[in-house]
């Protein structure tokens, strides 16, 4: 009896490896970079890999002031070991997904310490996170930060404990790596819990409150200026509008009056259920937050979430990964024992599958639908058994009947199991329209043959880069009227054009071209010779 209970436990605690491995494997065959970001990223770190430029992140010949470089130099690390390639690159991101799965367990032991229940919890409350699951896969700066939090507030929790320089060498440290990761908005998650310090501290004789700011200020300085050695060598480098951007318009213009991504305050409130799917309709962990009294561990907890959420609501740019940092403290309040109760009751026993069993036949029929414009059309490359997949598990969900905290690890890997699911069966069309494989390789040819590129509209033109290998800048066009008038200054060049699919069908057939699906539009390359000739017919229509 004791061997199995044992053998149960291990693999409660190593099946989730397993989970991330499913997800992340299934990610990387299943589908190429996404549009518009990972490809964007990726073309960032080919260009300064290229170009032998590693101080001050490219783009297309141009300084590119969005983000800060150490994700791209931690993608150049893995080139350098394993030579310039793909999957290195895409795992890069994804690692820090899971040290943070790690560092989430950990700071749950340190705050926790008598609740040996709750952490192995803690990895299945994550990969069951549906919105932090499929993020976790995708090469993007946000593992990064959430990792460097988690670093901070472990560092704070250890400064309550009395290890005051270890606290303010983690805290400092992590300041200074977010920065280098994702610029000043790491300090939204780190600054407020240790500012906040004496509501979620317990009561201790002879603290000094004094030592205690004194510390926080001297280490956020020292992560500052540490972020400053390399951010002011590559004002210098990169010219004024960039020195500019990197040390004061991007983080001004996100917070007063954001250049894009702007939405009203009350944007994240109404996301909250989606984001936190399926623990938002999980009503034993919600029930039991309401009748429990504050300790200190949820106070620190508190402190980070409260203050975080509050402030990316005021910052008029916002994107739902901003809030990936936050759900690691969200998840350890929703893992605690008084949520361990009988989930075979109603109404959690029908509520998941219920919804799971609406989802299904939402994809049932969409196919079917007709829709109206790119975005619409679409849906209907939806395989039309793709509803097999929730529904079966939504058939499963009915027949569980276990105590909460069992159902925990059952209910993620099955939802684990439905988005690994998702990524096979949605290989072939996710290739399709996101992978354009043989735009990318007649982009390499026309570079090796020294033709010239231009691509239109101009939102495309860093996009390409690393996928082509392409050594050389491309030219951005606004629209057709200057494509026509590029195309007449050089006649020997390619037009990559990116349009509906009317227009991309027109210009095809007039130069015997095939155009390609690409996102919720089409691609085509038109010789730039043949270009004007094609463009005048078309107004002629």
């Amino acid at each position: 009896m004791h061997r199995n209970a044992v053998k149960s436990t291990l693999s409660t605690d190593f099946l989730w490896v397993l989970l991330w491995l499913g997800v992340l494997l299934s990610a990387l065959i299943s589908r190429p970079p996404f549009p518009i970001d990972e490809t964007r990223y990726l073309s960032v770190a080919w260009e300064m890999w290229h170009n032998q430029q590693f101080l001050v992140p490219h783009i297309n010949g141009i300084p590119y002031s969005h983000k800060p470089p150490l994700l791209f130099w931690l993608i150049h690390a893995g080139w350098a070991l394993f030579g310039v390639n793909a999957w290195s690159a895409r795992l890069t991101a994804p690692f820090f997904g899971l040290f943070s799965i790690l560092l989430t367990v950990r700071l749950a032991k340190v705050l926790w310490p008598d609740q040996p229940k709750w952490h192995r919890n803690i990895p299945y409350l994550m990969l069951g996170t549906c919105f932090w699951a499929l993020y976790a896969t995708l090469t993007m700066f946000d593992m990064l930060i959430g990792f460097f939090a988690l670093l901070a507030w472990l560092g704070l929790w250890k400064g309550k404990e009395g290890k005051q320089l270890l606290c303010w060498l983690s805290y400092g440290g992590a300041t200074a790596l977010g920065l280098l990761a994702k610029g000043p908005i790491i300090l939204l998650y780190i600054l407020p819990p240790a500012l906040l310090a004496p509501w979620w501290m317990e009561e201790k004789d002879n603290f000094s409150w004094f030592r205690w700011y004194g510390g926080l200020l001297g280490a956020t300085g020292v992560g500052i200026i540490l972020a400053l050695a390399w951010a002011i060598p590559a004002a210098q480098a990169g010219g004024k509008e960039y020195g500019q951007a990197i040390l004061f318009g991007q983080t001004a213009g996100r917070i007063v009056h954001s250049f894009a991504h702007q939405r009203p305050w009350y944007w994240y409130i109404f996301l909250l259920p989606a984001l936190l799917f399926p623990w938002s309709f999980f009503p034993p962990a919600w029930s039991s937050i309401r009748k429990r009294q504050l300790t200190p561990p949820d106070k620190f907890c508190l402190s980070i979430i409260l203050p975080g959420f509050i402030l990316l609501s005021m910052i008029s740019g916002k994107q739902v990964h901003y809030l990936l940092p936050l759900a690691h403290p969200v998840l350890l309040l929703l893992n605690n024992e008084d949520a361990r109760g009988n989930t075979s009751a109603f109404p959690f026993r029908f509520l998941l599958p219920t919804m799971l069993f609406f989802f299904a036949l939402a994809l049932f029929i969409l196919p079917f639908l007709s829709l109206k414009g790119n975005d619409g059309q679409m849906l209907q490359f939806l395989p039309p058994w793709l509803g097999l997949g929730p529904l079966m598990i939504a058939i499963i969900l009915l027949r569980t009947n276990r105590t909460s905290g069992q159902s925990v690890s059952r209910i993620s890997s099955l939802l684990v199991a439905l988005l690994i699911f998702f990524q096979l069966a949605l290989s072939p069309q996710l290739n399709i329209r996101y992978g354009a494989t043989d735009i990318v390789k007649e982009l390499h040819r026309a570079q090796n043959d020294k033709r010239e590129i231009a691509v239109c509209p101009a939102k495309l033109a860093d996009q390409f880069q690393f996928a082509g290998r392409l050594a050389r800048s491309v030219a951005p066009l606004k629209n057709l009227e200057e494509a026509v008038s590029w195309s007449m200054q050089h006649p020997k060049g390619l037009v990559l054009l990116f349009s509906n699919r009317e227009i991309a069908s027109f210009f095809a057939q007039q130069n015997a071209l095939t155009p390609r699906p690409y996102k919720n539009k089409w691609l085509v390359i038109v010789p730039a010779d043949s270009l004007t000739n094609s463009y005048i017919r078309w107004t002629q229509r």
